[in-house]
This record gives C-alpha cells, structure tokens and sequence, in this order.
C-alpha cells in the first residue's frame, strides 16, 4: 500500500526556510503508491522526523493566524465524510496527526482520505488540507478519478453530527513533485478554502514516487 502523509499550513515565521523544507517534503510524500502499473515493488515506508521544537511552534502560529470569530467558529466542522459526486466519491475521512515518534500519521486505508488535524478546520479561514491515495497495490484508490475535476465541480465535507459544508472547485493544477508553490498550498488565505491533493503523472522508479502531484483548491459556498 502506497504511503499517504497528511500536511502542515504554511506560517510566516522566523524559521521560515526550514518550515518550507518541510513542508515540500511532506508534499513529495503524499499519496502515491510505488508504482502506478500496480506491481509488486516494495517500498520501504518513509519516515519524517521532527528533530526540535519547530514543528509545535508551527502548529501554535498557524492557529493564530485561523482567525476565531465566531462566525467562523460556527461554520466549521471536524470532517468525518467526503463526497464528490462528479467522481462518485463516497469516503470516510481520518484525522492525521503526529504518533508518539513525532513523525506523521498515515492512513492505512486506500479508500479513506486523511485530514491533517493541526493544521486549518474546513470552514475557518486558510487552506484545509486533504489528501487520498491515487493507486494501491490492487488497483485504483479513493482518488484515482480527481483529475476529472473540473471548475464549478462540488466537494461536500460532512462533520459527526451531521452538520455539513459544500465546497465549490475553483482550480486545479499539477506540479512537479519537486517543485510545487508551497506557499500557494499550504499558505494562510482570507478566503475557506480546501485542498485536495494526490500522486499524478508516471512513476519514477530511481526516485521511487511519482514524478507529479495534483491539487483540486475548492472554496466554501455554503
């Protein structure tokens, strides 16, 4: 099974530089299985150490910087569920944070997407950020199908008590998987966004990952 790894928010800070040296290496490792053909090719798991206080630093600024009105705190919600009807998506949503290592959680199902739970709720202001796997190793996985989305295309967030935020796709765009605008992604924003991001484009097998990443950015409509 493909390794999926949840994301931090971008902060401007003092350890600026390092932060973003994190963040891309948490956006190389998400969603991709070792292969896209689905072989048998075994991967050893990644593993992303934290090695001082940067990281619990990170997650306190990036709370500050999601604004607490309480307008925003009402229109948010701990996602549980996902639905993208234009897709057929039908999820469960896992909540991803840091194991007792302080390295990231991962899904172990291909067919859940994970929500990293430090960093931005859907609802609040900033990039709340969502990510699921392309492939597994017995074909294709909960977000085999997100490059069909298109502008206008609908995603619907759903929370443990029913409550539920309707998001609208406003851009979709592939990176290298290298060298992605991690700003863009993982930065704060005015606006209640979401971003769903997987593994696209083909395997290299020297680099072991997929050459590409795609981010589908939806925004809240109601």
């Amino acid at each position: 099974m493909g390794q999926l790894y949840s994301f931090l928010t971008f902060v401007v800070n003092k350890k600026l530089n390092s932060l973003l040296s994190i963040l891309l290496t948490l956006f190389i490792l998400v969603g991709c299985t070792p292969d896209n053909s689905f072989s048998e090719v075994q991967e050893e798991p990644e593993i992303i150490e934290m090695k001082d206080s940067s990281l619990d630093e990170v997650i306190i600024q990036s709370n500050q910087q999601d604004v607490t009105s309480s307008t925003q705190i009402n229109s948010s919600l701990i996602p549980t569920h996902i639905s993208i009807p234009k897709i057929e998506v039908e999820a469960p949503i896992s909540e991803m944070g840091l194991n007792e290592k302080h390295q990231m959680d991962v899904p172990e199902d291909p067919f859940e997407v994970g929500w990293f739970n430090r960093g931005t709720k859907p609802g609040n202001q900033g990039h709340a950020v969502l990510a699921g796997h392309v492939d597994s190793r017995t074909g294709p996985a909960i977000f085999f199908d997100l490059d069909e989305l298109s502008i206008g295309d609908h995603v619907e967030l759903s929370g443990a008590n029913g409550e539920q935020l309707t998001f609208s796709v406003i851009n979709t765009a592939v990176y290298p998987y290298d060298d992605a605008p991690i700003e863009a992604i993982f930065g704060y924003t005015s606006a209640k966004r979401i971003n769903l991001i997987t593994c696209t484009g083909e395997f290299d097998r020297v680099e072991r990952t997929h050459r590409e990443r795609l981010v589908v950015t939806a925004e809240l409509i109601n």
